[in-house]
């Protein structure tokens, strides 16, 4: 990593007159904070840090693209606006991709993941149907420790960011500039030039993993999420929830009410439970749906839930987010720049999961960047090897869930499989299969198939 003064001149009384820019190659011990702070008259003095890749976001995505980044020693700086530990609005349920990809790049990384997170290991989802009808189904059939990897986790979000950031700092701290706030993003002969409030940044390449909220103008694609692209959601957490699974499934109310949403009850370590509700966007805006208002109804008089809220305490207040729903349609990659996480819409249109797609596409963002580097290529017909990457590893499980979403719609005929389904002993078996054969999920959206297992009781 390099840096650079910039000298430039401004006008600051009418007798001065503003003078060219002018770059000089400092050492790389150069005295960060003194540039920072450095101001002489009228002369203004900033320094202009020059890297391989820029990474913006040091969410999932960002975290998990630096740290592939480290272990192949390709020099990088990330940036993120935020301090972390930082509160993030999230269901807080990771998925078995999780402990999958944090394994692939590094066995030690997700031991000390276990141990300073204290993740609760989550076995199985319990789906509840239209009618009221409760299907347990496990992530693996006939689980056994000694064989197969951990299925699933639920943990706070805030402790699962600042765990990944705290690693970026042990490995190479003098590449994490938090705090930092991108304010423009332009492109310059050889890459980008990265305006924030900590200075410039220069790049040859760029791996943009800042989310769908980010405001500062970017000099490539990268749209906004539609209404029918983006759920919205409320999540709260609560002590004292009853009658908890003791395989601590998660638990999904896909209520008549509200499909394609659902309403969710995630346990998480110590007693805390993440309680929320999500539905597209669309729907909540020609319902004119208030996502709070119904939240507070199902946990006060639905059946199968006031009762185990009786006595429980909402710790703290209810937040609010938004989805960008996954399976894009546009380019996630161009000239020497990428998409990654949120910022790809790789969030999970079914579930809502968002965490370990962003985890996979860092992952492979930050492989295709070392290929850039060995190859020295990075125009758009290169880097497109990224998007097809990502639609190979993940675009038919987020097609498949779009398509899930869609037969939501018609809540009369979930409502009637549901039915059909309850008591069919190989309902759970087929479900089950569902989270590791992505053949059988495409199967379930065949009705012929439907009810061929309805009718095989």
């Amino acid at each position: 990593m390099n840096y650079y003064l910039q000298f430039t001149a401004y006008r600051l009384l009418p007798t001065v007159y503003c003078l060219p820019s002018t770059a000089y190659r400092l050492p790389s011990t150069v005295n960060r904070q003194l540039l920072i702070s450095s101001q002489y008259s009228f002369l203004y003095l900033c320094f202009v840090l020059s890297t391989e890749v820029c990474i913006i976001g040091a969410g999932p995505a960002g975290a998990m693209a630096a740290l592939r980044l480290a272990k192949d020693n390709i020099p990088f700086l990330i940036v993120d606006r935020d301090e972390f530990p930082r509160e993030k609005i999230c269901g807080d349920a990771l998925s078995g991709k999780v402990p999958h990809i944090i394994r692939r790049l590094s066995p030690e990384l997700l031991e000390r993941f276990e141990e300073k997170c204290n993740p609760m290991h989550s076995f199985g989802i319990r789906f509840i149907a239209p009618g009221d009808h409760v299907f347990d189904v496990p992530f693996i059939e006939n689980y056994d420790a000694a064989i197969h990897p951990v299925p699933g986790y639920t943990v706070r979000r805030e402790l699962l960011d600042a765990f990944m950031v705290e690693e970026i700092k042990n490995l190479a701290g003098d590449h994490l500039h938090t705090s930092c706030a991108v304010n423009t993003v332009e492109r310059v002969d050889d890459g980008f030039m990265l305006d924030t409030t900590a200075g410039k940044i220069r790049a040859k390449l760029l791996i943009d993993a800042s989310g769908t909220t980010a405001s500062f103008p970017v000099p490539y694609d990268k749209p906004g999420p539609s209404a029918k692209k983006t759920a919205l959601a409320v999540r709260a957490y609560y002590k004292g929830v009853t009658d908890m699974h003791d395989q601590n499934f998660i638990e999904l109310y896909f209520l008549e009410d509200i499909l394609p949403g659902y309403f969710w009850i995630f346990p998480l370590p110590d007693g805390l439970v993440n309680v929320g509700i999500g539905i597209r966007k669309d729907i909540v805006l020609k319902k004119k749906i208030n996502l709070s208002a119904v939240m507070d109804e199902i946990i006060r008089s639905h059946p199968l839930v006031a009762p185990r809220f009786r006595d429980a305490e909402l710790m703290g207040k209810p937040a609010a987010g938004k989805l960008p729903l996954g399976n894009p349609k546009f380019r996630i990659s161009g000239d020497r720049y990428m998409l990654a996480g949120d910022a790809a819409h790789l969030v999970d249109p079914l579930t809502g999961e968002g965490v370990g797609n962003a985890l996979y596409s860092g992952f492979i963002a930050a492989e295709q960047a070392i290929e850039c580097f060995d190859s020295q290529l990075f125009a758009d017909k290169f880097m497109n090897a990224y998007d097809k990457r990502i639609k190979r590893v993940l675009g038919k499980e987020m097609s498949i869930s779009s398509n899930f979403q869609k037969m939501l719609k018609y809540p009369r005929m979930v409502k009637w499989i549901a039915k059909k389904a309850d008591g069919n002993k190989h309902i759970p078996g087929l479900m089950s299969s569902m989270f590791t054969d992505l053949d059988h999920r495409k199967k379930l959206l065949n009705p012929l198939f439907i009810i061929r297992v309805l009718l095989n009781r």
